[in-house]
């Protein structure tokens, strides 16, 4: 998949939080576009895109910061049991 460099979609969930450097905010976005394809969350689906980005806000402020970890700890979370 490729993202825009330009296109940041988490940017719009990190008002009031923590700072993150514009590098690792290209990893958490192509991270949250990963995840939303993945489950099949379309953009009209706004309670379920907070509560992805929310999770890797959360992930990022504990160090995770790249786009792969990121990704693949969100679908593990989310997997059926």
């Amino acid at each position: 998949m490729i993202v825009s460099p330009r296109i940041m979609p988490i940017r719009n969930y990190l008002d009031g939080q923590a700072a993150f450097e514009p590098d690792v905010i290209r990893e958490m976005s192509l991270a949250f576009e990963q995840v939303c394809i993945a489950l099949n969350i379309p953009a009209r689906d706004p309670q379920a895109r907070d509560v992805i980005a929310m999770r890797i806000i959360d992930l990022a402020r504990r160090g995770v910061t790249d786009a792969k970890t990121l990704r693949n700890h969100v679908l593990f979370e989310a997997r059926p049991e």
